[in-house]
């Protein structure tokens, strides 16, 4: 069976051919910039250029912190640049779709990107930019890649959970349903504004967004009662800072979140996605999960993953001895936090 990352290479080209004409076109100097507000505090540049130098390219990516999408066009748009993507972080994911020529199918059913990659329009060979989203790669690798003899054979059949409302539990809710099989997903957040977006957003008619029907179920929770009396998921993405809760509706939001995470039987345990990881990797749910039996994936690994995605569409060739690799990485951001932390602290 194919994995996730050579289907996504695949399917890059529905939108176009090869943009390397030769081998020798891999070899041009070449920077690749992410485009945020605000990003200085970004893994990315370690990661991608760690990536790049395993590959022996001469590939730098960089940040290109602005809050206006015509910075990131004025460089794709300079032949002198040599830009053959980018990648790209909030405030854009959203509004940057407006900027390419054709967005993938997971692009349109999330309704964000956070990638552009080129390709050659069949036609008349000129570059086509082609927006997509990586982050549903880097959810579904965190999961897929814990050791098997640590998964349930029914996870997929079991409910999983969502917490927060924003872009990431969109890209979570792809990533949990169409990569992963799960049918059932708990929404929580701490305004019912944001989890009745969600469900409105997954369901509406798919013919809107060219892509896949969405033919799961989401069921918002706003009630520690009704929680109490729900099976408890064993898929989990939290995405949402660590902060202690302070609105009426943080607080209930944070207490059903444990509700459902704090069972004492071993048959309600599961696997957590923490993506918070700043500043620190360990967050209190973090602990919380891990001191009530859970399995915690810190989020750096999703954020890892999605960059090997970026870098499989960008390059057009697959990292070998992928998962060695990411275990290196793995230790190296960790360390990397770890020093940003102690210079805090000084």
């Amino acid at each position: 069976m194919a994995s996730d990352l050579t289907i996504a290479l695949r399917e890059s080209y529905e939108h176009g051919s090869s943009f390397f004409s030769d081998s020798a076109a891999r070899d041009t100097k070449t920077r690749i910039p992410l485009l945020g507000y605000p990003i200085h505090h970004s893994m990315a540049p370690l990661v991608q250029n760690y990536l790049f130098n395993g590959k022996n390219l001469p590939w730098q990516y960089y940040l290109l912190e602005s809050k206006e999408p015509s910075d990131l066009l004025k460089v794709l748009d300079d032949p002198a640049e040599n830009c053959i993507g980018a990648a790209v972080t909030m405030p854009h994911k959203v509004t940057f779709m407006s900027h390419v020529d054709e967005v993938t199918s997971s692009g349109k059913v999330i309704g964000a990107i956070n990638t552009v990659f080129l390709r050659r329009d069949k036609t008349t060979g000129k570059p086509r930019r082609i927006g997509t989203n990586t982050d549903t790669i880097g959810i579904s690798r965190s999961f897929s890649t814990v050791p098997s003899s640590l998964v349930s054979p029914d996870a997929k059949n079991k409910p999983a959970l969502v917490v927060g409302g924003g872009g990431a539990s969109r890209s979570a809710i792809y990533a949990l349903h169409y990569l992963m099989g799960v049918s059932e997903i708990y929404l929580v957040s701490r305004l019912k504004s944001e989890t009745d977006e969600l469900i409105d957003w997954f369901n509406r008619d798919a013919s809107t967004t060219s892509g896949s029907k969405f033919n799961g179920k989401l069921r918002a929770l706003h009630s520690l009662e009704e929680a109490k009396t729900l099976p408890a998921p064993y898929y989990v993405v939290s995405a949402i800072p660590d902060f202690p809760p302070q609105t009426e509706g943080e607080k209930l939001s944070s207490a059903i979140t444990r509700e459902l995470l704090g069972r004492q039987s071993a048959a309600e345990k599961g696997l957590l996605l923490e993506m918070c990881y700043h500043p620190n990797i360990r967050t209190s749910l973090y602990d919380y999960a891990e001191n009530n039996g859970w399995y915690v994936i810190p989020g750096t690994e999703a954020m890892i993953w999605q960059a090997v995605a970026q870098q499989v569409l960008w390059t057009e060739a697959e990292v070998v001895n992928e998962v060695s690799i990411v275990e290196n990485l793995k230790k190296i951001v960790s360390e990397e936090i770890t020093q940003r932390a102690a210079n805090a602290a000084t």
